[in-house]
């Protein structure tokens, strides 16, 4: 079983940071902003409730439910975590948040350097919210989930900035990284770094640019 001295804090040490990947700047979406996102994302639900009129509720982003106690249901996130701290609902966890799916991914990370393992585009935001609202719904899982999922990010983390040198530049006899299946917080952690390479690469080209066409002016200057 894993340790569970640490804080959900820990789970991802760079996410909550205000610098991107090269940790010199401030990050384009702020770490608050993507769980804004991710509280809109569907999880299922066990009410314990019902409501009149249909037992459904109507939100200005759609119509969820019904309500119906011990039937599960699918709502946003943020709603889940609403009637969670009123006690009217169990969260059940996403599928790809069981133990034996995450080390799969574990696995398949590690050993399949060339790829990112498909996982949803808030999973990082998904997990720190859950992991810090709703821990019950993990059961007896909880330390381990959460070492599992420290761990792929981990090698997730590795793996971009592996692909990021690679990509920077020529390493003979090197494994191409695609950076495919990247998450949220980790496309928005190194678009710093790429929005100033190619910035610096837009400069560089604008001046040779301007000293071609100073050479040709000069050549075509008489005698």
């Amino acid at each position: 079983m894993a340790d569970d001295s640490g804080t959900s804090r820990s789970l991802f040490s760079y996410y909550g940071s205000s610098a991107g990947i090269d940790g010199s700047r401030q990050l384009p979406v702020l770490p608050e902003e993507l769980e804004y996102f991710a509280e809109q994302e569907l999880i299922t639900i066990v009410p314990n409730f019902s409501l009149d009129g249909g037992s459904k509720l109507f939100c200005i982003g759609g119509t969820y439910g019904p309500f119906t106690p011990n039937m599960p249901t699918d709502v946003p996130l943020w709603l889940a975590l609403m009637l969670h701290k009123r006690k009217k609902c169990r969260i059940q966890p996403p599928a790809w948040m069981k133990r034996d799916d995450l080390e799969k991914i574990l696995h398949d990370e590690k050993t399949i350097p060339q790829y990112f393992q498909p996982l949803p585009f808030y999973y990082i935001e998904i997990s720190k919210i859950l992991f810090e609202k709703a821990v019950d719904a993990f059961g007896d899982d909880f330390s381990e989930v959460r070492h599992l999922l420290e761990s792929i990010r981990r090698v997730r983390y590795h793996k971009i900035a592996t692909g990021l040198r690679l990509g920077l530049r020529k390493v003979e006899k090197a494994v191409p990284v695609k950076l495919n299946n990247l998450s949220a917080a980790e496309c928005n952690s190194i678009r710093l770094l790429f929005k100033g390479t190619l910035d610096h690469f837009h400069q560089l080209t604008k001046r040779n640019k301007e000293w071609l066409e100073g050479s040709m002016t000069t050549q075509d200057t008489p005698l």
